[in-house]
């Protein structure tokens, strides 16, 4: 019999219940497994550059070549940005940050269970945290856009109208609202393609394949007036409220940048929650199932 003087537990002990149910629970089991976001994220930022020589070079080169091919291509040869009130290169820059963020990081978030199936087959920990982490790509993309941007409008202040395409305005904290709006987003789209992922391995390369058309249907690489009367179509993208937001933003000093309406934010709010909510439905519901297939 354990006297009344025996030594209590260790504070930290771990001790294996079974699983329950609901949101609360899963918040407080996010945040118990919280040091594992930062691995994760590590991991897939690493394996972006491993073994390769050319090293964080790499990571420049690849988001930055896009950039420049689409802007030579559209801008240069097409002259889609001769009519806008700013130079196409800060145009572009300014819509392809939150895209980039968002495709990149979809990517990623697909192969979250599958890249990680060595060790979600051995041990227990939130399979949640895994495409959650797996933005960590995105984010360091958009930083470099991010990077580039502020050096691109730099670089025009010093031509001879010495014009800043980028003012301090209290707008510009709108700019964090549309970030945060694309990694719902991602996450939200990211909880589906993952399962799916982990049971068909060829899920990855039809996003390769089909983002890229993403790209053409949101007015990044043109202006939205090119659709003309047609334009009120673009409410059924969720993403252009989310570029145009950002972009009215950093650009809204310029009349030609306005603001996204309330109808566009909302149905873009409503239809990224509704994937959302959904997408941690279906996500928990085939968790273990999708494991399995692994």
């Amino acid at each position: 019999m354990p006297s009344g003087h025996e030594a209590a537990a260790p504070a930290d002990l771990w001790v294996i219940e079974p699983r329950q149910h609901g949101l609360l629970y899963r918040a407080r089991e996010l945040w118990h497994y919280r040091y594992l976001w930062w691995y994760f994220a590590k991991d897939t930022l690493t394996s972006l550059y491993r073994r390769s020589k050319l090293g964080w070079l790499w990571l420049v080169m690849r988001a930055l070549a896009p950039v420049g091919l689409n802007g030579l291509f559209v801008g240069g040869v097409l002259g889609a940005g001769e009519d806008l009130p700013v130079p196409y290169t800060v145009f572009l820059l300014s819509g392809m940050a939150t895209w980039v963020l968002f495709e990149r990081s979809l990517i990623y978030v697909t192969r979250s269970l599958e890249r990680n199936r060595k060790l979600v087959t051995k041990i227990y920990f939130p399979r949640l945290i895994l495409p959650m982490a797996a933005v960590a790509p995105g984010l360091l993309f958009f930083a470099v856009l991010m990077v580039a941007f502020i050096a691109v409008v730099i670089v025009y202040h010093q031509q001879p109208e010495g014009v800043w395409y980028v003012t301090l305005r209290p707008q510009l904290l709108f700019a964090l609202v549309a970030v945060v709006m694309s990694l719902a987003l991602t996450v939200a789209v990211g909880l589906w393609t993952s399962v799916f992922q982990a049971r068909f391995r060829d899920v990855r390369y039809g996003l390769r394949y089909t983002l890229p058309f993403g790209l053409f249907f949101t007015p990044i690489l043109w202006p939205p007036d090119l659709l003309g009367d047609r334009e009120w179509l673009l409410v059924f993208n969720p993403l252009w409220p989310i570029v145009k937001t950002f972009r009215w933003a950093t650009l809204g000093s310029f009349p030609y940048f306005e603001a996204p309406t309330p109808v566009e934010m909302g149905a873009s709010i409503s239809l990224i929650a509704l994937v959302l909510i959904a997408g941690m439905w279906f996500f928990n519901r085939e968790e273990s199932a999708s494991i399995d297939k692994l």
